[in-house]
């Protein structure tokens, strides 16, 4: 699939119960982002999390999503990717076996350095396969969690997630949107 195919296998903004705008567009991923470098934690950690957002070689088509909803302060994302050959396959393969070693990591971002822990859930039923896991860092107002959906789907990898900052929110992706999204991605392969 093309970048222009996800995105019109996206979730249709009006489609979403109490969301405020934000379609989907084109993102453009690379394996080197310089906003974000890992300073400690296994290589699988970096593995894992560059392929759940994209970020592989070579670079897939891809989608990004942000969900702002009314009543949610913070809101959640989906990245949509697409790939050549067996790419969708080695990439979820990427994030299924990091999660086997990764348990914590650390990494320098735009916020400064982001201390996490790494705890994974059982394996919802999306798609071809799925892992649910969730990154949690302590902050000054508490923890800061967000929790990941990652699910394959034939050619596309689609990634969820969702924040929690301090207790005050829900952790989880609605499965809702997870089983619509999938059923629009499925669709758009044939």
């Amino acid at each position: 699939m093309t970048a222009e195919e996800l995105v019109e296998a996206a979730l249709p903004v009006d489609a979403v119960l109490n969301l405020i705008g934000n379609p989907a567009s084109v993102f453009h991923p690379t394996p080197d982002d310089t906003k974000i470098q890992y300073t400690a934690g296994p290589p699988a950690c970096r593995q894992m999390l560059d392929a759940a957002d994209g970020r592989q070689t070579p670079v897939p088509a891809a989608v990004i999503q942000q969900f702002d909803w009314k009543d949610d302060g913070y809101g959640g994302t989906s990245v949509l990717t697409s790939y050549q050959g067996s790419g969708a396959k080695e990439a979820f393969a990427k994030v299924r076996e990091g999660l086997k070693t990764c348990r914590y990591f650390e990494r320098q971002g735009p916020a400064g350095l982001y201390k996490a822990t790494v705890t994974v859930h059982p394996a919802p039923r999306f798609g071809d396969e799925a892992v649910r896991f969730e990154i949690t860092a302590p902050v000054k107002l508490g923890a800061h969690v967000t929790e990941w959906t990652v699910v394959s789907i034939g050619s596309a990898v689609a990634s969820f997630t969702k924040l929690s900052v301090a207790g005050h929110d829900v952790r989880a992706f609605p499965p809702a949107l997870i089983t619509d999204e999938i059923t629009r991605l499925q669709k758009a392969q044939g």
